[in-house]
């Protein structure tokens, strides 16, 4: 009987999961997504469950062939007691994942992992060159901010699974722009898709701007305003625009800088769906740091790259994480849960 493993990929905009063969080749992958439920604290474990059941019946398999669950969610997570929580996207403070999931898939090693993590993982195992894998990061850019670090060969985790929460670096102490985490001037409130969007209705508000061309973009409805049209706008010279996309930029290459003060890495690739937008934000990104990192970080400057799964890196990574926990890879000898 053929085994499989399980990944789940908790976003706040996309709840995927994925079934594949142990040997976790790219195109063998079996998905299914849908968008985040935020109907109540189980909506999120009742989807995982029923889009699994889905994966189960259509490829005709049996619970018996799975060999385990690798459970990506946004954080901050109890990776122990099994939940997310103060989740700045997923609509509640505090959401259990790993029982209500358990309970429905009793047998079957549930491991809990926080997204961007679970990404890194997917970027060692599925793209990153040889010399680059030891010592690597991951960054999202998306509904929110956030990261994973591969440091000296070893997935940091901390305390609770939350070692690199590095959307919550307040870049700015003083700032009045409120973050969903309930604090005041992260890199999230200004570089995520969700901190674009806020930032951009807040200079509406304020009225020093010319918006024209995005308004039109919306047919004058600013609730329909997204970071895609902002993006859009700025490349048809929109002055509004163009602010919101050159502060994006400004805070990432803070941002990017203490990343590469904190852990040294070789590199740094990028997903998400601002990826999109990639060369507004990540061809100004490397220019700096080749032409003049100083300003930004004092070590050697890593490697800038955007991960070619971009959306789909958080899925892969996973199922990386199931696979090598099952196989003791060394990179993940320190996840304990």
């Amino acid at each position: 009987m053929e085994k499989f493993i399980v990944g789940c990929d908790i976003g706040g905009t996309w709840v995927r999961v994925a079934i594949c063969k142990l040997a976790l080749k790219g195109e063998q992958i079996l998905l299914k997504k849908e968008r985040t439920l935020k109907e109540d604290q189980y909506s999120i474990s009742g989807q995982i469950c029923k889009l699994l059941d889905l994966l189960i019946k259509e490829n005709n398999l049996k619970r018996e062939q799975l060999l385990g669950i690798g459970l990506a969610s946004a954080g901050p997570l109890n990776i122990i007691k099994g939940i997310a929580f103060n989740n700045a996207n997923l609509g509640f403070r505090e959401i259990p994942l790993k029982k209500p999931i358990k309970d429905i898939f009793p047998k079957i090693p549930l491991y809990l992992i926080n997204d961007c993590n679970a990404a890194v993982l997917g970027v060692h195992c599925f793209e990153a060159d040889e010399q680059e894998k030891d010592n690597l990061a991951y960054i999202t850019m998306s509904t929110g901010l956030g990261g994973g670090v591969i440091c000296n060969g070893n997935l940091i985790l901390g305390k609770d699974g939350n070692a690199s929460e590095i959307g919550h670096i307040i870049l700015e102490p003083n700032s009045k722009n409120a973050c969903n985490c309930g604090t005041f001037g992260c890199w999230e409130v200004f570089s995520s898709g969700t901190g674009i969007k806020n930032r951009t209705l807040d200079a509406f508000k304020e009225g020093k701007l010319n918006g024209e061309n995005l308004l039109k973009l919306v047919k004058n409805n600013k609730s329909e305003i997204t970071a895609k049209e902002v993006f859009q706008a700025a490349r048809d010279n929109d002055e509004l625009a163009l602010k919101m996309v050159d502060n994006c930029v400004l805070y990432s290459k803070i941002g990017v800088g203490a990343v590469n003060n904190f852990y040294d890495c070789n590199s740094i690739y990028f997903g998400g769906a601002l990826m999109e937008n990639s060369e507004q934000i990540i061809a100004p990104l490397k220019e700096q740091f080749k032409i003049d990192p100083i300003k930004y970080t004092i070590n050697r400057p890593p490697e800038l790259k955007i991960s070619k799964f971009k959306s789909e890196i958080g899925i892969r990574g996973a199922l990386a994480y199931i696979k090598y926990k099952l196989e003791k890879n060394s990179v993940v000898a320190f996840c304990s849960n």
